[in-house]
């Protein structure tokens, strides 16, 4: 319940504060071991092995608008933009159902009452939160919420501008945003860790979309699967929008 609680005003806010600015931000010298510390925290991170599937049960949190959510399930990770999530209410019935891969998203199952559309979003902003960089020359340090972190910011293929936040002490990553349009933000906070350096607790935030969810993974004894889809599964075209 604590966790829930402490997960929930995590949420909030993200919700209002959204983008953070960074005016005092200087480069890191290549000869600083804060450069290790953070490539150490991202080779870290769940690379699941080829045809397998990393799952991580899960209780979540979401709101939309002035509705929330509690929900638990489980994440079915092959890679940061090919994923199953589902989820189920507390009485048990399924909430939502979905998949993405290279042929976008599928909503498979949706209870009645949810928007199949804020479905398809939230899968669709996933990716960004599941992606991390894999090149961080261009390392900054600067001030965050008055601690001292490391920033990297970039433009991506996407056209999309990147910053990502990590802690000092650790090099984790703490925060990430994109900005997806005028007044269009995703937020990311990464409030926790395993012991295996994945994330424990993700909160993403939307305000453009109205929505937030926060995801506490419950697992440190981690089960790898194969592959198993059926042709319905691993289709695509559930109508995801930017």
């Amino acid at each position: 319940m604590r966790r829930a609680l402490v997960i929930s005003k995590i949420s909030v806010a993200a919700f209002l504060f959204g983008c953070q600015s960074y005016p005092d931000a200087r480069p890191v010298s290549l000869a600083s071991p804060r450069l290790d510390l953070v490539e150490n925290a991202l080779t870290r991170w769940p690379r699941p092995a080829p045809g397998t599937a990393i799952k991580r049960p899960f209780f979540a949190t979401i709101h939309l608008g002035n509705r929330r959510i509690t929900a638990s399930g489980i994440l079915q990770y092959y890679g940061p933009r090919d994923f199953r999530l589902t989820a189920a209410t507390e009485v048990g019935g399924v909430l939502f159902d979905a998949r993405l891969n290279w042929a976008g998203v599928t909503v498979l199952r949706v209870a009645p009452g949810l928007d199949k559309q804020v479905v398809s979003t939230l899968m669709a902003d996933l990716p960004l939160a599941f992606d991390i960089p894999t090149d961080i020359r261009g390392l900054e340090e600067g001030t965050w919420n008055g601690e001292e972190e490391m920033i990297l910011r970039r433009k991506m293929g996407d056209t999309h501008n990147y910053t990502w936040v990590f802690a000092a002490r650790t090099g984790q990553l703490r925060r990430a945003e994109i900005e997806l349009g005028i007044f269009d933000t995703l937020v990311v906070d990464y409030a926790g860790y395993t012991d295996r350096g994945w994330p424990a607790e993700l909160v993403i935030s939307r305000e453009a979309r109205s929505y937030s969810a926060a995801f506490s993974f419950t697992d440190n004894n981690v089960v790898q699967g194969k592959a198993s889809l059926s042709a319905e599964e691993s289709g695509g075209g559930g109508g995801a929008t930017r």
